[in-house]
């Protein structure tokens, strides 16, 4: 039985240990044919301003509120998403919708979409999957098993924890050729025979204390730490370099050395795209290079992950397009 749990952990950790936000009962995903539904003709929002201002693609405007680039987002795994750096998901009377740099909504707010990273942008009840147009290029739904991974500071090992077993690294042999990241964890022989509810090491049957999360830690694809240094938090690297926190502060390491690139000087951060990350400083959002240099003003309120030289940016007056060009620090 443990083999069985310790195969089906590796699929889903080769998966990238990923899952949509919303998880009904797994169904496979069916992509669509040639008969897939066509889209909506997109057309350029009529808020959007036709003579944008200096310095403005769409000049700010208050009726919607962008929450995220999708460029912040890892490839979809069975999808194909032309574009995705130039999309964003917006809010509009509580629900999300898909825009695009031009201002062009690509997927009305109604349809109420969300992220997965299997397919990609889904619908609420995930029943339609979307290509950036808006054409529903199939339908899906991803319950996918995403067991925690923990890495002892003690035993210098990485685990993957799944229904209170934890399988070493080796034992359940996952396939990955980019760094993760683990919760860095302290985990202790327990005394006495262990009960049912315990957890165990699988390879010995061992039971054990795994003690509170202490932060996490950057691992390296054989399942040794970068550099041991545990973090108060960590995502995903994006263009070679992980954003990281430290003492209340984000900055950047390098994912192959663990060497820092950034500074910690940083309220907030994006992942870097194209050569520019939006950060928070004291004064404002703005957009720094790999090196940290500052490549914009920095009083922004607040800013998204750019692309060609465009970004949306929140001012006092909403969100709006920005040509970043104009806007040097």
């Amino acid at each position: 039985m443990k083999k069985v749990l310790s195969l089906c952990l590796a699929t889903a950790l080769a998966l990238s240990l990923a899952a949509c936000k919303n998880e009904p009962e797994s169904y496979p995903v069916e992509v669509v044919g040639p008969e897939r539904t066509s889209a909506p003709v997109p057309t350029a929002d009529p808020e959007a301003s036709a003579s944008p201002q200096p310095g403005w693609v769409v000049a700010p405007r208050t009726d919607i509120d962008i929450q995220k680039s999708l460029a912040d987002y890892a490839k979809p795994q069975v999808t194909q998403l032309a574009q995705q750096d130039q999309l964003a998901f917006f809010l509009q009377n509580d629900k999300v919708g898909v825009i695009d740099l031009d201002g062009t909504v690509r997927i009305p707010a109604e349809k109420d979409v969300h992220w997965c990273d299997v397919c990609g942008i889904t619908n609420s009840d995930e029943s339609e999957i979307y290509e950036q147009d808006g054409t529903v290029v199939g339908s899906g739904g991803h319950g996918l098993a995403s067991g925690t991974l923990y890495y002892d500071v003690n035993g210098k090992k990485v685990y993957a924890e799944d229904m209170g077993w934890l399988y070493s690294w080796e034992e359940i042999q996952a396939s990955t050729n980019q760094p993760f990241i683990a919760d860095a964890v302290s985990i202790t022989p327990k005394e006495g025979a262990g009960g049912p509810d315990d957890t165990y090491i699988s390879a010995t049957d061992t039971p054990v204390d795994v003690s509170e999360v202490q932060g996490k830690i950057i691992i390296m694809p054989d399942g040794t730490a970068l550099d041991g240094v545990v973090y108060e938090d960590v995502t995903s690297a994006s263009e070679g370099l992980f954003a990281a926190k430290m003492a209340g502060l984000w900055g950047f390491v390098n994912a192959t050395t663990g060497q820092q690139a950034v500074p910690f000087v940083y309220e907030t951060v994006r992942p870097f795209n194209e050569g520019l990350a939006a950060v928070k400083t004291a004064t404002g959002w703005g957009y720094i290079n790999t090196s940290g240099a500052e490549q914009t003003v920095m009083t922004f309120e607040n800013a998204q992950s750019a692309s060609g030289g465009k970004a949306w940016v929140k001012t006092a007056d909403g969100w709006g397009v920005a040509l970043l060009s104009d806007w040097k620090a």
